[in-house]
């Protein structure tokens, strides 16, 4: 081998031998680990080679890292709400880093229409609730999530049957007649309700309040939006959750009613002997009677819930998968239910220019039992088993009564027996799917096209035994009856946006975000209605679910209704300038086919200017104590449509099976009848301007944060249901006319007490007021009736509507004590003197009570405050809407240990106590019925002499043998009667509104308890898990009222008439739930 060779071989060894060298020493594994500021590992912070994304890893359970990288580079370690860091390698094969959180990010990022915003750039009136505050406290409902915890967002549980009305209302709501219920979108698809949703499903809820939130949503958005975004699939390993509880529950308060003693005497007061002598009166005091409240309320519930989600993916593909189940057992017999979620999210990056996701979302829920007011086969709450479980005889007579069953209960079956004949099963089967496409095929511009299928299948079954047959509106009584309903819904929608989002303007000075996009929805109801009556009286439930043919079948009822279309073009900019000056101008245009070609579209706009105020120069020296200081103006308009389909036109359907039908050959026959609603072509939206003045505020790094908001809202073109004359031929028409305005003032904070390594104490709190004004309104008159018991009151109109007033405002009589006999020595005051063959007034004394309460005058009646003639005079009583709300809670932890406490609270409102009224007098000649406690016979005005057993309130041979005159008996009334305090309740056998049933009520309620424990990570790791809680939670534990009822958070009557809302009858009781669990994350 020449020398040259030689040479060139050793020179190629030297030069290899330093280029790996040089490449050792560039390249090198560097390991560390990741904490945050209490020392706790942060698990899925992201380490990655600055400027190459492909070089990259994640922290492990323990905070660990390990890369390769050039010694001369740098890393980003950047986790979700904390402050990006840049560490410089230096050559370092060891780099242990602390992270702190990111005051600026404030740790939220916002979902609003068709995008998402961080918190700072907000320029709208958004409130959130994150999945942290879901996993603290756990809950069985989406809606309980939110109770008291939004400023300027009311949630009322109507009562508490497992399948209650929860009815939620942003800034009071604008419509008088219509749906006040702001929009639920939930993962971009609008649906009607958050109730099916499973919390450990949750991973945000946003709620939009002000226009330039709302207005992307345009026709919808009216009332307010709220957004549901369920958990999403994360880069890295595989991560499982699970939860489980089991709890239990009883109620927690019910009616006081009189005791069989105090109801036996008040059965002779009303002439009844069914319960024997005078003289054997005190036999009943030793008998216990029956509260059928409690027979059918008292018993204790369970609930379980098991939640499992597996999420995880790589950088190509995402997943999360979750179930739920939900179960429990109520505390009114035969009364549960049992609900079962899936949810599945996929995203996944098809090359990189282009990203496909997908969402499928089941739900299946059975709920089993009664609810709230009157039975299906029912013309209304005051024959229900709930309406009649408090004034039902709670002893039986001596002997059989000959009365017919409408004026005595001896003959009619108990609610107990009722309920127990009465079998109700609901089921719903929801299913959601929806797909989205990602396209960028440009830099800052993305174009998304969507597309949502859902289906909604919901069957109700119910049977009714003999026993629970007595006043059925389809007739038939003491006989089997069958009811089954078979309702769905289908709805499809279609997005196309495109987006351009430069945060480069101007070299980096500016950002410009313009959203312009297309949708197009489509909805149908369809129904059909059995009913089948005359069983043989012999069937039961399963005899008849196996032989439906044996009963008589009525006409079957379907329904088709018309197709709800919208068709809508949107467009948005978001502007920032120098990261302070804000701006964001939004515009939608909705065409509807619930409105003729003139009127289908309607145009909302709107507009908001935000300015960050703290990071101006002149407010540098405020840096070391003010975290952020905005500012937020915005004004828009936001539609409202929510009227059925199919009325721009006459329609026609068959007679109901409760309907008065021709006989013909002795058979009751159907008949094509129109609608209830004469039809207006001229209809048009309903339209909601908004105003809002904004500040957001933080202290000492955000330690204390919240925001302050003004608004004013106005609607106006209402669409209102009116009552027309009957000669039309129709009861109603839908018209637009009116207009109403909220004004309103709320304030949220939130504080970071303490924040050590071993202890942290948080405080959060909102309270909202909501002023709520009809401004114009034009109606024949202004009363509005609620019906809540039917012809148990003699007449109603007791809400009044107008002009200058309110919606919510309650009228009636007030009460002005009870008549006495008048004596110019002992009573002077007295009002009232034997007439010969009844009472009657003193000379020169105007009072007309009677008209109201029944016609005649005896002593100890209800008196009510009349006007100088002597008319009873109809007041204001109250407002059933309380303008102010809110709540308030502390958090925190302690070592290992984690509580939660939450207060809510209203403030300023009414409630019209039915079941309180319905059981305050004789109500016509009806014999053998209760009464509440108030009128116990050591506090009420009572006729019968306790010496003689005489009743003194008319003339008999007795009487006068005994006092001589009737006089001398009216006067022994004053005597027994100094200290009563409740007027008689046999004096009045008719009833409207009195100020006796219209109570206050505010309340404080101690909503949840919360104590957890983290088991330490040491134990955990070696069983291979990352994170083990467990928990126990109190609902429900203390309500602070002056309120008499079952609970002061109930409204049992909006439901059929929006103008009536505050009633509380025939309502399911409320529970306190007791909640034991585990979290596991694998």
């Amino acid at each position: 081998m020449s020398n040259k060779v030689k040479n060139m071989r050793s020179l190629l060894l030297i030069l290899f031998s330093a280029i790996s060298l040089s490449v050792s020493a560039q390249t090198i594994t560097v390991q560390g680990n990741v904490k945050d500021t209490s020392g706790e590992p942060v698990i899925g912070a992201s380490v990655v080679e600055k400027g190459n994304t492909a070089n990259g890893t994640i922290t492990d359970l323990d905070g660990n890292f390990s890369i390769k990288v050039d010694g001369k580079k740098t890393l980003v370690i950047s986790y979700i709400g904390m402050k990006t860091q840049e560490i410089a390698v230096q050559g370092r094969k060891t780099i242990n880093v602390q992270m702190v959180d990111d005051s600026k990010a404030l740790d939220e990022v916002v979902v609003i229409g068709y995008g998402t915003v961080n918190k700072r750039d907000l320029t709208g009136s958004v409130a959130s609730v994150s999945s942290k505050d879901l996993a603290a406290v756990p809950v069985a409902s989406a809606t309980e999530a939110l109770t008291g915890k939004l400023a300027g967002v009311s949630i009322t549980t109507t009562e508490g049957s497992p399948d209650a009305d929860i009815k939620i209302r942003v800034r009071g709501g604008g419509s008088l007649s219509q749906d006040n219920s702001p929009l639920y979108i939930v993962d971009g698809f609008p649906v009607s309700s958050i109730s099916d949703i499973a919390p450990s499903e949750i991973q945000s809820i946003d709620v939009l309040k002000d226009a330039s939130s709302t207005a992307i949503y345009g026709a919808r958005g009216a009332n307010g939006v709220i957004i549901v975004t369920t958990k999403s699939g994360k880069e890295g390993k595989t991560q499982v959750d699970f939860g489980a509880s089991f709890g239990f529950k009883q109620v927690t308060k019910l009616t006081e009613v009189l005791s069989p003693y105090d109801f036996v005497a008040y059965q002779r007061e009303i002439g009844s002997l069914d319960y024997g002598n005078f003289a054997d009166m005190d036999i009943w005091r030793s008998i216990g009677g029956t509260d059928y409240q409690d027979e059918m309320f008292g018993r204790t519930g369970n609930q379980q819930q098991y939640n499992i989600n597996v999420s995880g993916g790589t950088k190509q593909m995402t997943y999360s998968v979750s179930y739920a189940h939900n179960e429990e057992k109520s505390i009114m017999l035969n009364s549960g239910f049992k609900k079962d979620n899936v949810n599945a999210k996929i995203k996944s990056e098809l090359n990189k220019w282009m990203t496909l996701d997908f969402n499928a979302r089941l739900s299946y829920s059975t709920v089993d039992g009664l609810c709230v007011g009157a039975d299906t086969n029912e013309s209304n709450a005051a024959y229900s088993s709930l309406g009649n479980a408090v004034v039902f005889r709670p002893v039986s007579s001596l002997k059989n009564s000959d009365d017919d069953e409408e004026n005595s209960s001896a003959q009619q079956k108990s609610p107990l027996e009722r309920l127990l004949a009465t079998d109700k099963t609901r089921n719903t089967f929801n299913q959601n799917y929806n797909v989205g496409l990602n396209w960028k095929p440009f830099k800052n511009w993305t174009f998304r096209s969507e597309f949502g299928y859902g289906w909604k299948y919901d069957d109700t079954e119910q049977y009714w035994g003999v026993d629970a047959v007595s006043n059925s509106k389809y007739g038939y009584n003491g006989q089997p009856q069958a009811y089954l309903l078979r309702e769905k819904t289908m709805s499809w929608r279609n997005a196309n946006t495109v987006t351009y989002d430069n945060k480069k303007l101007f070299k980096g000075r500016d950002k410009l975000n313009v959203l312009l996009g297309h949708e197009v929805s489509s909805s149908q109801k369809k129904s059909i209605e059995n009913v089948s009556v005359a069983f043989p009286v012999t069937m039961n439930f399963d005899d008849m679910k196996a032989n439906m043919g044996a009963g008589k079948a009525l006409a079957n009822q379907s329904t088709i209704a018309a197709k709800e279309n919208i068709l809508s073009f949107f467009g948005r900019v978001n502007y920032s300038m120098m990261d302070k000056y804000l701006l964001a101008v939004t515009v939608r245009a909705d065409g509807s086919s619930k409105f003729s070609s003139g009127n289908r579209w309607g145009v909302f706009p709107s507009a908001a200017l935000a300015w960050r105020v703290s990071d101006e120069a002149f407010m540098s020296n405020t840096h070391d104590w003010l975290s952020a200081l905005k500012l937020r103006l915005s004004f828009g308009t936001a539609g409202n449509n929510r009227i059925n389909s199919g009325l721009l036109a006459t329609t026609y359907s068959l007679g109901g099976n409760d309907a008065r039908n021709p006989f013909f050959n002795g058979e009751s026959t159907t008949m094509l009848e129109h609608g209830t609603n004469l039809y207006n072509p001229d209809l048009k939206w309903e339209t909601t301007v908004t105003r809002n003045l904004g500040l957001d505020y933080g202290f000492w790094n955000n330690r204390i944060s919240g925001a302050i908001d003004l608004y004013w809202n106005t609607t106006k073109d209402l669409l209102m249901r009116t009552e027309i004359p009957s000669l039309s031929g129709y009861n109603y028409q839908y018209k637009n006319f009116g207009q109403t305005s909220n004004k309103g003032v709320e304030l949220s904070v939130s504080a970071v007490l303490f924040d050590k390594k071993n202890f942290s104490l948080n405080f959060n709190a909102n309270i909202s007021y909501n002023r709520n004004h009809i401004d114009k309104l034009n109606t024949d008159s202004p009363w509005q009736s609620s019906n809540w018991s039917g012809s148990t009151m003699a007449k109603y109109e007791d809400f009044r509507v107008e002009k200058g007033g309110r919606l919510g405002e309650v009228w009636g009589y007030k009460t002005n004590g009870h008549y006495t006999v008048y004596d110019p020595v002992t009573n002077p005051t007295g009002e009232l003197v034997w007439g010969g063959s009844e009472w009657a007034l003193k000379d020169g004394m105007q009072d007309n009570s009677p008209t109201i309460t029944g016609g005649k005058y005896y002593p100890g009646g209800l008196k009510l405050e009349c006007d100088k003639d002597g008319k009873p005079l109809k007041q204001r009583l109250g407002n059933t809407i309380a303008p102010t709300t809110g709540g308030f809670g502390l958090d925190g932890r302690v070592g290992n240990f984690d509580f939660n406490v939450f207060f809510n609270y209203s403030v300023g409102n009414v409630i019209v106590n039915g079941t309180k009224l319905a059981s305050a007098f004789r109500s016509g000649s009806r014999n053998g019925y209760n009464l509440n406690n108030d009128f116990r016979l050591s506090n009420r005005y009572t006729w019968i002499d306790p010496e003689t057993g005489l009743n003194l309130s008319s003339s008999s041979t007795d009487v006068l043998n005994t006092y001589g005159d009737m006089t001398a008996a009216g006067l022994r009334l004053n005597e027994i009667n100094a200290n009563a305090n409740m007027y008689n309740p046999a004096s009045a056998t008719t009833m409207q509104l009195i100020d006796y049933a219209v109570e206050k009520a505010s309340f404080l309620r101690l909503n949840n308890v919360t104590i957890g424990y983290s088991l330490p990570k040491a134990i955990v790791k070696k069983a291979f898990m990352q994170n083990v809680r467990i928990y126990l939670t109190g609902y429900n534990l203390l309500c602070w009222t002056n309120y008499s009822g079952a609970d002061p958070e109930v409204d049992t009557s909006s439901k059929k008439n929006a103008m009536t809302p505050g009633v509380d009858y025939a309502a399911y009781p409320k529970s306190r739930t007791f909640v034991g669990g585990i979290n596991v994350t694998f």
